[in-house]
């Protein structure tokens, strides 16, 4: 076999090894910025429907609208409002993602008519009787965390075997670690698509918390893939927060004066 051949050969067989294989070169927060940079959108709007199930089984329904738009380079408004039932119609919760420093974050509860701030402190706790809490609803910061490739392995979900980097996500300085409600996050992350198919959710004393899996992925546009339902089980409260996604339109026009508090108290953030 004469040189040529031989490296004719081996660029072959590299350009063969499929990207999955490829990527698995890469670290934990090399994974997570890829993800990121897939994913994402200059603006999104989506209506969903939410169901609250309680360790006796009542269910509590309820209809929510979504917005977010990034507004500069990697830094994006979100808006989640309830729409259904009337005692909570109108209550929303704004997010504002800041770089370099805290995110800030406001409730509006529509029977006071006004923003309430979060501070710090309260970001452990649970949004609107929802298994999420207000942690949960902002933005991965992957600045804040240590991202540690933990194993391969293959999920099985949606009658479905999905090859996953399993990835733990431990809070990267000792604030985060004082702020955050978890000591750690296992992700189970896609292979094919990175999207995220399964966290686990544990406590500072290292006790599973909850767990949030997500189902009925579609490919929204180009590399941009969404989950259609999702599911929190609160193993602790034996509580469920299930959504499912009925509408959703990304990259379209958003105004900024969305994610304000004036357009909040006009009640335009229901329609």
């Amino acid at each position: 076999m004469n040189r040529k051949f031989r490296i004719l050969s081996l660029i072959m067989l590299w350009l063969s090894i499929p990207l999955a294989a490829q990527a698995a070169e890469m670290t934990g927060r090399e994974i997570m910025k890829k993800q990121k940079e897939l994913h994402k959108v200059q603006s999104e709007i989506g209506d969903e429907i939410m169901l609250l199930v309680d360790k006796d089984g009542s269910k509590e329904k309820r209809q929510v609208k979504r917005y977010a738009k990034e507004v500069s380079d990697d830094v994006h408004h979100y808006l989640i409002a309830f729409v259904s039932p009337a005692d909570i119609r109108g209550t929303a919760l704004l997010t504002w993602e800041q770089k370099e420093r805290e995110n800030d974050q406001w409730l509006y509860l529509s029977a006071q008519k006004k923003m309430q701030r979060i501070a710090k402190g309260s970001k452990k706790n649970y949004f609107m009787g929802t298994d999420f809490t207000y942690e949960d609803m902002e933005p991965e910061d992957i600045d804040n965390f240590n991202y540690t490739i933990l194993r391969l392995e293959k999920l099985n979900q949606d009658k479905k075997d999905s090859d996953c980097y399993v990835i733990e996500a431990i809070p990267a300085n000792e604030e985060k670690k004082r702020e955050s409600g978890y000591s750690r996050r296992i992700m189970w992350i896609e292979k094919e698509y990175l999207y995220t198919l399964k966290v686990e959710f544990y406590d500072h004393r290292g006790r599973l918390q909850k767990i949030q899996t997500n189902h009925a992925l579609e490919n929204v546009s180009g590399t941009i893939w969404r989950a259609k339902k999702s599911l929190m089980n609160h193993l602790v409260r034996k509580h469920k927060t299930l959504t499912g996604t009925t509408s959703r339109k990304i990259n379209t026009s958003v105004k900024d004066s969305v994610f304000t508090e004036r357009f909040i108290l006009s009640g335009k953030h229901t329609q």
